[in-house]
């Protein structure tokens, strides 16, 4: 993200009808009617505390790699998008997505909004992290934390910088040792009149720290200044000494054997750093590559650099207006010994995008690439030639920093939620547990009091929220959560059909 670009936020509503088989019981079964992509929001009966984003998918899944889409809807992006007025107070949050659109699970925020919401493994465990806090518009940074939820989605660790620093928005990696690779920025006071500057400004100096997460102990700390010149950056220099100048904008960290490798999108480089001595090893790209770039290889403000298991470096390449013109996911063969970089893969969208900030490019196994493409507010999963199976939006004026595909279980320590409605002959049930990746199917149970609940209709799930006809009125309604097997998995409250 760049310095101007995170204004302007909202969040918002999501969901889709999915076709429903035969009740295991008496009765009838039958889906809530949806839009193409559904709405939660102020639609959403059991769970009215709930607004996600709304989202269309406008080529369906067809060949994908399993798991979840992992979004974080923060706000408003650059794209007019003729879409429904939203219906519910809107929301930002980290949210889990299936391919039909449909959410599987929704964290509000609780301190801001969230950024990058990713699968990585701590204590040999899959878990969830995302990053909270308040962003700075312009430059386009933050001020906030690193957190680690588990399986239920409770919070066990949250990690923050030290030296009176503030956890940037833009990474936050996971290392095999315990130990977490995180981004934060410090503003420095320093001539920038070699550069077209003042005596005096404002400059914001890109810091790198490792932190053992147990302890919260410094491991780890790399500053900007030390090792990159001002003379490299792309991104002009401001009149006003009071104005932040964002000149390297770090926005991305991997490991990289005994190095790391840094993006900065303000220089337009990726940076090989010597973790020992903080030494830059190569720059790759810039005004200053120690490679020669080929062939429609050089990228500009780009985001996400990886360093893969075959040796290549992937990236989101934003591009510019006057470069490329698009945006796009890309792979590069970097011959450390002939000092080359070579284009071996450049993925755009079938929109032909420029994404004005943020974005990603997530590599999958089978040769997919999953792309996020952040100011525009899009995802899509490419198969190994480029073709796309898979391509949504989300529906309103907003954004996703990053988007990934992964697997997770989730396994939600609340109850899942049950609301019911009484209608001519029927009662309505409305039957959702957020974040439950297991649920496949709704038992619902009706009776005259709470005490008094026998099972009435079993029902398949049909997204976030299933709604249940069941014939007759009845006084109390509940709901089991089934998996699979047929085993129930949890059981709501009994609630009053009212």
């Amino acid at each position: 993200m760049s310095a101007n670009k995170l204004g302007r936020r909202s969040v918002l509503r999501m969901l889709a009808a999915a076709p429903l088989v035969p009740a295991a019981l008496s009765g009838t079964a039958q889906a809530a009617p949806r839009p193409a992509a559904g709405a939660l929001g102020a639609d959403l009966v059991s769970r009215p505390d709930l607004h996600p984003p709304l989202v269309e998918i406008m080529t369906p899944a067809a060949g994908t790699e399993p798991g979840h889409v992992l979004l974080t809807p923060t706000g408003a992006s650059t794209m007019d998008v003729n879409a429904p007025a939203p219906r519910g107070p809107i929301q930002p949050g980290a949210m889990l997505m299936d391919n039909t659109g449909q959410a599987v699970w929704f964290g509000p925020a609780s301190n801001g909004v969230n950024f990058d919401l990713k699968v990585q493994r701590h204590q040999g465990k899959p878990v969830l992290t995302f990053w909270e806090g308040k962003v700075v518009v312009p430059p386009g940074f933050g001020h906030g934390t690193f957190v680690i939820v588990d399986e239920t989605y409770t919070r066990i660790a949250e990690v923050a910088p030290v030296n009176g620093l503030t956890g940037d928005l833009h990474e936050f990696v996971i290392t095999p040792q315990g130990t977490a690779l995180l981004l934060a920025y410090r503003e420095v006071r320093v001539d920038t009149t070699p550069v077209g500057g003042q005596l005096n400004s404002k400059v914001l100096e890109g810091v790198v720290q490792e932190i053992d997460i147990a302890s919260g102990e410094l491991v780890l700390e790399w500053n900007s200044l030390e090792h990159i010149g001002l003379e490299e950056s792309f991104y002009p220099v401001p009149t006003d000494p009071e104005a932040f100048h964002d000149y390297i904008h770090l926005n991305a960290i991997c490991e990289d054997g005994d190095a790391l490798l840094i993006s900065a999108r303000c220089t337009h480089a990726i940076y090989r750093i010597d973790r020992r001595t903080g030494d830059v090893k190569w720059r790759l790209c810039g005004n200053r590559s120690d490679f020669a770039m080929g062939d429609d290889a050089a990228f500009a403000w780009q985001h996400d650099v990886r360093r893969q298991g075959d040796g290549t470096i992937t990236l989101f390449d934003n591009a510019d207006v006057g470069g490329r013109g698009k945006s796009r996911g890309m792979t590069l063969n970097v011959d450390e010994a002939a000092k080359t970089a070579t284009l071996l893969r450049s993925a755009e969208s079938p929109e032909g995008l420029l994404a004005p900030n943020q974005g990603n490019a997530q590599m999958l196994p089978n040769g997919h690439m999953f792309v996020g493409w952040g100011g525009k507010p899009y995802f899509t999963e490419f198969g190994p030639n480029n073709e796309v199976l898979f391509h949504g939006r989300f529906a309103e004026t907003m954004a996703s920093y990053r988007a990934y595909r992964a697997q997770w279980v989730g396994k939600p320590t609340d109850s899942p939620a049950v609301a019911g409605k009484p209608g001519d002959g029927v009662t309505s049930v409305y039957a959702s547990w957020n974040g439950a990746t297991e649920v496949t199917a709704w038992r619902v149970l009706a009776g005259p009091d709470e005490q008094n609940l026998a099972p009435v209709l079993d029902a398949p799930k049909s997204g976030f929220e299933t709604k249940v006809d069941v014939q007759g009125a009845h006084a109390f309604v509940a709901v089991e959560a089934l998996d699979a097997g047929g085993a129930a998995l949890g059981r709501s409250a009994a609630v009053q059909v009212a």
